[in-house]
């Protein structure tokens, strides 16, 4: 009994963290920054936040419904426990964004002249909430369950293009929404800023998601190969492997070192290099790093 105890406050501890936390960030996104400053940053969010506008409702009430039909779909198509998790992590959202209705004085950004700054401040909790629910679950739920379905269809586009055909029918669609009958200056703002939103959001999940574990891996073919090393252990203490290595043109034996570094000590590596102008060397990022990696 103790270790089946054990084994569900594990499961909670695991999964119910990561739900709560992208559910609030995800919620003071919109609350704050999204909604006040009219603007829909894409996905079943800026649906929910479109609908808040026409009809006057609290967009939580139109997320939560909205999220009821993608659940079921996600449940018989993605996966089960894809849709449990994606579907509390909305479920969160939708309940705090009725629930700060009724707090008074709840904070909000709302600004005319300043509208980017909510563009961009809403797009990083945006981001970081995606990247809460990538990296703990490897579902981002909304648009992306019609996405994954809609690739099981039609297999040759990608679950990419669906998800930002998706979320620019959302963009397109803010246009027509938002300030109807306004000038056509006016009624661009919601669109650039739910561009500048969804840019943030994609480029501040990336951070979240690969963190300070993105690293660079050098791959040079050399006949220095106990000179080059040792200036890498001296300059920037990361070790190197060594592996032979035959130049099918000349037929010449040689030796290719592999090393990772981190970003800043690219340029330290590539002097190093400079002084060995017969050794052949290339480099890629690396998403993360594991194991010993001396730094």
């Amino acid at each position: 009994m103790k270790r089946f105890l054990s084994a569900v406050w594990k499961f909670l501890y695991l999964t119910g963290i990561p739900v709560l936390l992208s559910g609030i960030v995800r919620a003071l996104a919109i609350y704050i920054f999204v909604t006040p400053n009219d603007f829909a940053p894409g996905g079943i969010n800026g649906i929910a936040i479109l609908l808040e506008y026409a009809i006057h409702w609290n967009s939580g009430w139109f997320l939560l419904m909205l999220n009821v039909p993608l659940f079921f779909v996600a449940f018989f198509f993605i996966g089960k426990r894809e849709a449990i998790v994606s579907f509390a992590s909305m479920l969160v959202t939708s309940f705090l964004l009725i629930a700060f209705e009724y707090i008074p004085n709840f904070p909000v950004y709302q600004t005319e002249t300043n509208a980017f700054l909510a563009a961009i401040a809403g797009g990083i909790l945006l981001g970081v909430a995606l990247a809460i629910m990538l990296k703990s679950f490897g579902t981002a739920g909304g648009t992306a369950v019609l996405a994954t379905v809609a690739n099981k269809k039609i297999k040759f586009i990608k679950v990419s293009w669906f998800t930002f055909l998706f979320d620019a029918a959302v963009v397109v669609a803010s246009f027509f929404v938002f300030h109807q009958g306004a000038s056509f200056t006016v009624k661009l703002d919601p669109v650039l800023l739910a561009l500048v939103s969804l840019f943030v959001t994609s480029k501040v999940c990336d951070i979240v998601l690969e963190g300070f574990k993105v690293a660079y891996k050098f791959e040079i073919v050399t006949t220095h190969p106990e000179e080059i090393s040792e200036e890498i252990f001296r300059s920037l203490n990361h070790g190197v492997t060594m592996m032979p290595a035959v130049g099918m043109y000349s037929h010449r034996e040689k030796n290719m070192l592999v090393c990772v570094v981190r970003k800043r000590q690219v340029a330290e590596v590539q002097r190093i290099l400079r002084k060995y102008p017969d050794t052949f060397a290339y480099f890629s990022s690396t998403a993360e790093v594991m194991g010993k990696f001396i730094k």
